[in-house]
């Protein structure tokens, strides 16, 4: 069963047909239709599925909204894909396109001057942590009617889009995650809930929110997730992984596991960071490797999983420690 795409969803399949156009050099007046709809269906208080559902013809009353548009969003809603001219199209560009325009002041010929001039991956995360490299490699300077400020501009932007700029007071980081936790147990309330990192250990800041559901069905939780109604936008939506964006450019991690590696998970993004650096040396001594999956025994293979976090140190015989003294 397919969940409704969120008019931000919406809104960016429309802006990014308006980038290709740009970058196909089509009529001007076309790729602003795309631009001018796109800021309509992004603000709208409905939810454009739901009214698509209800009956197509009330499409016909969102401003800037034409017929072209419509039959792209008729085939968007009806076989949950792009049409396949559409799919083309944004196929005939390197997938960093299409991010990096999502990061303030870099717009289609930027983007493309960036990708022609320097190697990205394809992963969307993965991208702009490229492009803050590259500008702290200072590489974007040399690029031709870039320049320093560009470079500096680019990176400030970047890092801004990925929330890391600054980090939040812990009550701040605390109401927040607490608002979206009662948000997911109004729909799961049979499934568990906590909130991982520097959140879990009552650390004094907080960077990104990192929130971890014990659910059998991750995709369920997932589409439920990236429609919280006060996310400002989607970072990342995998299988089992998603990322929201939060007014102030703060930004939420959701992971979801079953039970039988919930405590592995939970143990992994607990941290800190130099507490599990101790653990996994511990753990090597004694021919065993830890992950966010399991311990594996690095002579037999076998993968040992754990249901919660202090059965994990039993089996490590290693004196389990409250997460605010990791």
């Amino acid at each position: 069963m397919f969940v409704n795409y969120t008019n931000q969803e919406v809104a960016r399949f429309l802006e990014k047909i308006a980038i290709a156009y740009e970058l196909k050099n089509k009529n001007r007046f076309k790729i602003a239709a795309y631009e001018n709809a796109a800021d309509s269906i992004r603000n709208y208080p409905q939810n454009l599925e739901e009214i698509w559902q209800r009956d197509k013809k009330e499409l016909d009353n969102i401003p800037g909204v034409g017929e072209s548009i419509l039959k792209k969003l008729d085939y968007l809603f009806t076989y949950h894909r792009y049409p396949p001219k559409v799919q083309a199209l944004f196929d005939s560009f390197h997938p960093a396109i299409f991010v990096l325009t999502e990061i303030a002041n870099i717009g289609p010929q930027n983007a493309k001057k960036l990708v022609k001039n320097l190697e990205f991956p394809k992963d969307k995360i993965k991208i702009i942590n490229k492009l803050i490299d590259y500008a702290k490699k200072n590489k974007i300077a040399s690029i031709p009617t870039f320049g320093k400020k560009s470079q500096e501009l680019f990176l400030k932007n970047a890092k801004e889009y990925l929330g890391n700029v600054d980090r939040l007071p812990y009550e701040t980081a605390n109401k927040l995650a607490t608002e979206i936790i009662n948000y997911l147990k109004q729909k799961f309330p049979q499934a568990e809930i906590v909130a991982l990192g520097s959140l879990r250990r009552q650390s004094p800041t907080v960077g990104d929110i990192d929130i971890a559901v014990c659910y059998p069905n991750s995709s369920e939780i997932i589409d439920y997730f990236v429609n919280y109604p006060k996310s400002y936008g989607t970072f990342d939506k995998g299988p089992k992984k998603a990322s929201i964006k939060l007014k102030g450019n703060i930004r939420v991690d959701l992971m979801v596991a079953p039970r039988d590696s919930w405590g592995d998970l939970v143990q992994h993004f607990t941290g800190s960071k130099e507490h599990n650096i101790e653990l996994r040396k511990y753990a090597r001594k004694m021919g065993l490797s830890i992950s966010e999956y399991g311990i594996k025994d690095l002579k037999t293979g076998k993968l040992y999983q754990f249901t919660n976090e202090k059965d994990l140190y039993k089996f490590l015989n290693y004196p389990y420690p409250e997460p605010e003294k990791r």
